[in-house]
């Protein structure tokens, strides 16, 4: 046997779990549910037990009946069994059966184990170099060069030239460099194959100079130059590009036919990063600008704009650039791109010109979701500047227009600013207006945090209200199911592989339905009584089910989302440092999604993200002495020891929040300004910040606290609903009074 892997030894009391189950909801054993579909998940227990034998016959088996997914599990199982001319016609099956990219790919992975270039040459003939996988055609082409076929150079060029580049390029790439200086060592008898890269071009050209590490003496093409051109900006060295970009305008002159548009937008890239002049650099590509048409010109335009932006004082010619790379865009992902510059060049310059560019595009995008964070950076820099008409404005310029996480959030907010009468509304009363912006964010896709915030404005106490509310759908696109998929995941818990669960959702995600998304987060989220890693994996895909749900989500899903792992540890912890389980829990969430093992960039580490020096210091205070900071027991005893204290230090718990993420002493000053600023305003200061504390958590400048003080007060609304029979209008109060 050449080996099976499939992600890990299964679960035997998980498999228990899961069989009572079935059998308790129906009667059936998992063979008898899944019937034709039982082959291909009995093959994956022979093959954990390392009996091939068993394993090939009911791979074979499951090949004749089934689904065609489960079907396909099976083709595909079949390539890493027997022998290698067994192996070889498993992939010639596969790909007869299934001729889809993934299916290639497999095969093709396997092939190129199994030295079947050949194979690999056929089976990929028609692949589209541009829009195939680039796992595919990296295959493919490594089979081309093993085979010094004749169309590897021209197909090589296609890829390297006209997509985005990733790291199985450069791993080609420099193959490539390797046989080509090979080749040339062997027809000059060069003892020191390294000393030439490329082949010898029919047209030779000077090369060019990249970077101070490669000054190569070889003689290249000019399309090996490009390829060279890219390859060097995809691995950063922006100084040498920048210093050659009017030489591969030269250089695209000679191979002929249009400038390749992801040229122009590498030389940008140069520009951007490989010089401090940018006044220079953006006339060069201004002057670049007049001279391309089509999709060059869009980049030049672009980048022409960027350049102009970070030269300072010249945001007009910024913004000009934008606009005309908006009209040169080639689809609707450029044209985006473009006006979110042109905003955001605006939002750093001009409030005004902002907001009159705001309504002047403002729908004419082709991805609202693209533009929530420019509206969240709007949001903050208006309100802190107390320029709440403006955003009241806004608020009813964007209806309809922007996603709706963005709408519900300026409406939550609008109708603070009316309540605390800080704007002048279009007529009417405005307490009654202020209702009816909260009630609107009940009823439509707004973010959870914001619904929960209007729960407390109404003054909701009605608990079917409530629960209609959190579990109303999150989506307004029905997803395309797919039955095969769903039933797949079913049999992976009924036969007790828990560890195939994860990968196949994601692969699948987009086309599994809420109650089998809910179903296998369920199974997952009981398997990890045994592995903590099911558990992690539960609570992602009840998140992602949350928010795709196009149809009411079952209060069970809800539990999903907020579970209460490490229960015993976290009750510990809030019983020794007087806090709040549902504050805990939603802290412990938000810092780690209950990842025990997790260590941030910064490293902050475990459940509650404890730097090392917070930990000593918290360890010094309880007099121990001999700690893990990654135990669950340690992290959440120290984590809610920290809490505690700062929440002692400040007026606030939501206050403490900000601390544990941002620091104390940012927040005191973020306070002191925030009162100083209110004083202006004649009203009477609310008792921690002078603004409220909602609207101050708009305020803050970093938009990473924002963010967390959301989570935090969203998941503690939601814990305290769920299991503490907590009103979410009472939990909002208790953290922000």
């Amino acid at each position: 046997m050449k080996g099976f892997h499939h992600g890990g030894h299964r679960l035997a009391l998980a498999t228990v779990l899961a069989a009572q189950l079935l059998l308790s909801c129906n009667g059936a054993s998992p063979q008898r549910q899944f019937k034709g579909q039982s082959d291909y998940f009995m093959a994956l227990h022979a093959a954990d037990q390392n009996d091939e034998k068993n394993a090939v016959r009911l791979f074979k088996e499951g090949l004749k009946k089934g689904t065609d997914l489960t079907r396909r599990r099976c083709a595909e199982a079949l390539t890493q069994f027997g022998n290698v001319r067994e192996r070889v016609e498993a992939c010639k099956y596969l790909v007869t059966n299934w001729s889809d990219d993934n299916a290639l790919l497999v095969a093709c992975a396997e092939l190129e184990r199994d030295n079947e270039p050949s194979l690999i040459i056929l089976y990929t003939e028609h692949i589209d170099l541009l829009t195939a996988p680039n796992g595919l055609v990296r295959l493919r082409l490594n089979a081309m060069l093993q085979k010094n076929d004749s169309r590897f150079e021209d197909d090589l060029y296609t890829w390297i030239l006209h997509r985005a580049l990733s790291s199985e390029h450069l791993e080609l790439y420099e193959k490539y460099l390797n046989a080509s200086a090979e080749s040339a060592a062997a027809k000059t008898g060069a003892d020191d194959a390294t000393s030439n890269i490329g082949f010898v071009a029919e047209s030779p050209v000077k090369p060019i100079s990249l970077d101070s590490t490669n000054q190569a003496e070889a003689v290249l093409s000019p399309r090996q130059l490009l390829m060279e051109y890219r390859t060097t900006v995809y691995r950063r060295r922006y100084y040498g590009a920048y210093g050659d970009i009017d030489r591969m305008f030269a250089v695209c002159k000679e191979v002929g036919g249009d400038i390749p548009p992801l040229i122009v937008s590498d030389m940008g890239k140069a520009a951007l990063y490989g010089t401090t002049d940018y006044y220079a650099a953006a006339i060069k590509f201004d002057r670049y600008a007049r001279q391309l048409t089509g999709e060059t010109q869009f980049y030049a335009h672009f980048y022409a704009g960027r350049l102009y932006d970070k030269a300072g004082r010249y945001a007009g010619q910024a913004v000009s650039h934008f606009r005309s790379a908006m009209q040169a865009a080639a689809d609707g992902s450029q044209y985006d791109n473009a006006l979110w510059y042109l905003l955001n060049v605006q939002l750093r310059n001009s409030a005004a010109d902002t907001l009159a560019s705001l309504k002047q595009y403002c729908g004419t995008w082709h991805d609202p979701a693209y533009f929530d964070d420019f509206f969240e950076s709007l949001s903050e820099l208006l309100l802190s500047h107390q320029q709440w008409q403006d955003f009241y404005d806004i608020w009813h310029v964007i209806e309809h227009k922007a996603s709706e996480d963005t709408f519900g959030r300026y409406a939550y907010i609008a109708g603070r600013l009316l309540e605390d009468g800080l704007v002048n509304n279009t007529g009417g009363v405005p307490t009654r207006e202020a209702m009816a912006a909260f009630t609107r964010v009940l009823s439509g896709g707004a973010d959870l945090y914001y619904k929960v915030l209007a729960l407390e404005r109404l003054n909701v106490t009605d608990r079917t209200f409530i629960e209609n509310t959190l579990c109303a759908p999150a989506s307004d696109r029905t997803p395309d199911i797919d039955p095969d998929a769903e039933q797949l995941l079913a049999g992976y818990a009924a036969f007790g592989f828990p560890q195939k669960i994860y990968s196949e959702w994601q692969t699948y995600r987009a086309r599994i339905g809420t109650e089998s998304a809910m179903q296998a987060s369920q199974f997952l989220n009981g398997c990890g009584m045994y592995n903590k890693n099911f558990s992690v994996q539960s609570l992602r895909i009840a998140s992602r089910a949350r928010y795709s749900a196009a149809e009411k989500i079952p209060h069970q899903l809800l539990e999903l989302m907020f579970p209460r792992f490490y229960d015993k540890e976290i009750s510990a912890a809030c019983t020794e440092n007087d806090l709040s389980e549902w504050l805990l829990y939603a802290l412990v969430r938000s810092e780690s999604f209950f990842d025990a093992g997790i260590a941030s960039s910064a490293g902050a580490k475990g459940l509650t993200q404890l730097m090392d020096s917070t930990a000593a210091d918290i360890a010094r205070k309880l007099k121990v002495t001999d700690y893990d900071i990654l135990s669950p027991a340690t992290n959440t005893r120290f984590g809610a020891y920290y809490l505690a204290e700062l929440i002692g230090r400040t007026d606030a718990p939501l206050l403490a929040a900000f601390a544990y993420n941002a620091g104390l002493s940012n927040v005191r000053e973020w306070v002191r300004i925030a009162r100083r600023d209110w004083n202006t305003t004649g009203k009477s200061l609310h008792r921690a910040t002078g603004i409220s504390m909602d609207l101050f958590l708009e305020t803050l400048p970093y938009a990473e606290t924002r963010e967390y003080g959301r989570k935090i007060i969203t998941a503690a609304a939601l814990y305290g609903w769920l299991y503490y029979e907590k009103n979410p209008a009472d939990i909002v109060r208790e953290l922000m009074e």
